[in-house]
């Protein structure tokens, strides 16, 4: 017999005996029944954090880089502008400098997005397991990233709610955690920054090409402070999840 179900008769032998009321035999048989959600699996988040913060570092070095490149190439066709001689070579160069650039935060990009997904839907079974719920169902922490209008903001209230849900009652510290608003900011800026200067750099002059590097150059020393702030926050966020 499981042990709820042996807790379940002396209970009951309780109230048959008139030793608890009522109401206190409906509260404490509440508490002994497991429920669906307690039956859930609870995820030990530490390792995955660890590989989150790994690739939101990695992320940080992709957006120096990308910074760099931009930035370069910006300054050559300034030269360009300006009338001073820049070499064919130097010209393809800087080219190809940005092409890897950007391949490589591409392929550095997407597992640390399907990461992502996978801890906040691990970490919000974890907390339904514990009889708690966020703003948003687990569903919601798989499709609030691919939803229109609502990834600007389900990813980060689906995370924050796994790291406030996460502490015991009365625990402190169980607020928000200033280091993911900051770098789900950040994030988003870098990302706005862009798309924004890949715009302007399909105008049809030299001026629209130098304006769309450096708004993009601005782009990639966003994404550096996100990805420091991101690893600093998947840090202390799995530490709460270490079941």
């Amino acid at each position: 017999m499981a042990e709820w179900m042996e807790e379940l008769r002396r209970l009951d032998e309780l109230r048959a005996d008139s030793l608890i009321t009522e109401e206190e035999y409906e509260k404490q048989k509440a508490l002994l029944i497991p429920s669906e959600s307690n039956n859930d699996k609870s995820y030990n988040l530490l390792g995955l954090g660890k590989a989150v913060s790994i690739l939101s570092g990695l992320t940080a070095v992709t957006g120096l880089i990308t910074l760099i490149a931009f930035a370069y190439r910006a300054s050559l066709l300034t030269d360009i502008k300006n009338g001073t001689f820049v070499s064919w070579s130097d010209g393809e160069d800087a080219d190809a400098f940005v092409e890897g650039a950007s391949a490589i935060e591409f392929l550095i990009g997407i597992p640390l997005f399907v990461l992502l997904i996978i801890w906040a839907w691990r970490a919000t079974v974890n907390i339904e397991s514990r009889g708690r719920s966020g703003r948003w169902s687990r569903g919601w922490a798989i499709g609030g990233w691919f939803t229109p209008v609502m990834f600007l903001f389900v990813p980060y209230q689906i995370i924050s709610d796994a790291w406030k849900n996460a502490t015991e009652v009365g625990e402190d510290n169980g607020g928000r955690n200033k280091f993911w608003l900051a770098g789900f900011i950040f994030w988003w800026a870098s990302v706005a920054f862009a798309i924004f200067g890949g715009i302007v750099s399909e105008g049809d002059s030299i001026d629209d090409a130098i304006n769309g590097d450096v708004i993009i150059a601005l782009s990639g020393g966003l994404g550096v402070i996100a990805g420091i702030v991101i690893a600093v926050a998947f840090n202390q966020m799995s530490k709460r999840h270490a079941y």
